[in-house]
């Protein structure tokens, strides 16, 4: 039966002690990384001597032996972050090779920006009665909010730490079975996602979009404003950074969580799922221009830009993928041009249409936008795609329309 590696994030709940615990190894492996980093740089340019992962991690085994610091926890956690400054080297490397402007030699870590640390060692890890258990390092064990159980053919693999303000995380990489088989087979939906909307199918269903962002903007800029009038180095900018570092984290976490609803709704739906194949990069562009050749409409287009970055559609796309792959389907990406703009019925191609709420076309078809931009989608997905043609030629845009649904996925 296939496997599939997943990542469940819990919150952690450690003692007094645990906590402080925690906060040593990794302020331990930050001076690892910069004192590793340090040998590199060095080696280089004194003797032209280039030191790899191996060379670091054979010097490890050797410092162990001395030092209370890296003996004292488990051994791969300092390979852990020994394998992330190769991982930054090798990165520098292929952007020099690729000359796409400045390389960025990685850097140094201060404090602010060195927030994890982590180890694979699945014989050490363990989840017990709702702690982990690992050897060495913590005591007794972490408690976890289970916010929702591990599979029971669960396999541990790996674990990530990570500290945002006085709240840590773990991400358990895990092993486990993929679904011999959609529940819905041989069924298939195409998917609109947008700003108005966070998607639209082509069975009529719609999917609000919370917009997280804009309910806590006024909080955000307050914080914001607050964190730019503070003197540098203060107490109370420590204290205004992690009240605007709080309000950001509310809002990842809402977004996240919305999207994880949705994106389970929909891969629960079809097995054969077809999205736009969309560059957000593109998209999210800016429209200021140049002083030669300034740009048109740039407030219009911020507005839209942040509208997207608070939506997040690439991200709900690549939950989508991954979700449905469990669930035993797939998701293909088709041609997106001319989705929002085609009538689903007789094909015209109308470019009035996208300033309009409803697509109304002369040969009387009267759809919401996005749910004719869904059918379209899964038109053009079952003309392109020959496993998706085995499934039958299908009557679409007939369909009506079904309503939001799950329009609230927080209250679900």
């Amino acid at each position: 039966m296939p496997q599939q590696i997943l990542t469940h994030v819990y919150r952690l709940q450690p003692t007094r002690a645990q906590h402080a615990a925690l906060a040593k190894i990794l302020k331990d492996q930050r001076f690892l990384y910069n004192a590793a980093l340090q040998e590199r740089r060095d080696a280089w340019r004194r003797a032209k001597v280039s030191i790899g992962l191996n060379d670091q991690t054979r010097a490890l085994t050797e410092i162990r032996g001395f030092d209370p610091t890296y003996s004292g926890v488990p051994y791969d956690v300092s390979k852990w972050t020994l394998k992330r400054l190769d991982d930054a080297m090798r990165a520098f490397f292929k952007r020099v090779k690729a000359k796409a402007g400045k390389a960025g030699f990685p850097r140094f870590r201060s404090e602010a920006r060195w927030r994890s640390f982590g180890f694979h060692q699945k014989d050490g890890l363990r989840v017990r009665n709702g702690r982990l258990l690992f050897s060495g390092g913590i005591v007794g064990g972490l408690r976890m909010r289970m916010h929702r159980p591990l599979p029971d053919d669960a396999v541990l693999k790996s674990a990530v730490f990570t500290r945002e303000g006085n709240v840590w995380r773990v991400a358990l990489t895990i092993k486990t079975e993929t679904a011999p088989g959609h529940s819905r087979a041989s069924t298939a939906i195409g998917v609109d996602v947008g700003v108005n909307w966070l998607a639209a199918t082509s069975d009529g269903v719609f999917f609000e979009n919370h917009r997280p962002r804009r309910q806590r903007e006024k909080a955000l800029r307050r914080a914001a404003r607050a964190l730019a009038r503070c003197q540098q180095g203060s107490r109370r900018r420590r204290k205004v950074r992690a009240r605007l570092q709080r309000e950001q984290r509310h809002v990842r976490n809402i977004r996240t969580t919305c999207m994880h609803d949705v994106a389970n709704a929909i891969a629960r739906s079809a097995s054969t799922i077809f999205v736009e194949a969309l560059n957000l990069k593109n998209m999210t562009r800016s429209a200021s221009g140049s002083l030669a050749e300034p740009g048109v409409q740039v407030m219009q287009k911020r507005g839209l830009n942040r509208s997207l970055a608070d939506a997040a559609p690439g991200r709900l796309i690549a939950m989508l993928r991954y979700k449905a792959e469990r669930a035993g389907g797939e998701v293909v990406a088709i041609d997106p041009r001319n989705t929002s703009r085609t009538c689903s019925a007789c094909g015209v191609v109308d470019a009035a249409q996208l300033g309009r709420d409803r697509y109304r076309c002369g040969c009387g078809l009267d759809l919401q936008r996005d749910h004719n931009a869904a059918i379209n989608i899964l038109q053009r997905g079952f003309a392109v795609h020959e496993a998706a043609r085995r499934l039958g030629d299908r009557n679409v845009a007939g369909r009506g329309e079904r309503g939001p649904v799950n329009a609230d996925p927080l209250a679900a």
